[in-house]
């Protein structure tokens, strides 16, 4: 796995995240979220958990609540291109010594049937597997947020 960090002004900074997950890549333990996910502020610990044994859908579950949980896919099987930046802060709230750490998760609108799911590209989780920090990035590119998974 890599990621490339572009150099600019402090302002500027971006790293190329990685996309390509796998299994191992997703089977974490505990990961905290270091700023809350909006709209959730009283849960900051999360775990993933496999929906299924040979799918890339997850569900980012509330340690604190088991009822409350986000599905997320990893972007690499819907989105090939999708490669995010983002910005040195980010990297720095997460503790991110080397980007290749870096996991991107997507959250996962499911609604009806599996061909109407959609998943958020513009505000993608960041995990960064060494220290099991966490984040939802607002990117401050152009990106949709209910993309289809499957083509229609």
């Amino acid at each position: 796995m890599t990621a490339t960090l572009a150099r600019g002004g402090a302002a500027t900074d971006v790293t190329t995240v990685n996309t390509t997950a796998t299994e191992d890549d997703v089977a974490l333990p505990v990961i905290e979220f270091r700023v809350p996910i909006p709209g959730f502020p009283d849960h900051r610990e999360f775990v993933l958990v496999a929906v299924a044994e040979d799918g890339p859908l997850f569900a980012l579950r509330s340690v604190d609540d088991p009822d409350l949980r986000f599905l997320v896919v990893p972007p690499a099987p819907f989105f090939p291109d999708y490669a995010p930046q983002v910005g040195t802060q980010v990297l720095e709230q997460l503790g991110t010594e080397d980007p290749a750490d870096l996991l991107v998760l997507l959250v996962v609108t499911a609604s009806g049937s599996v061909g109407d799911a959609t998943a958020n590209l513009l505000a993608p989780v960041i995990v960064d597997r060494s220290t099991r920090r966490a984040a939802q990035v607002i990117l401050e590119e152009d990106q949709p947020i209910r993309a289809r998974l499957l083509p229609a």
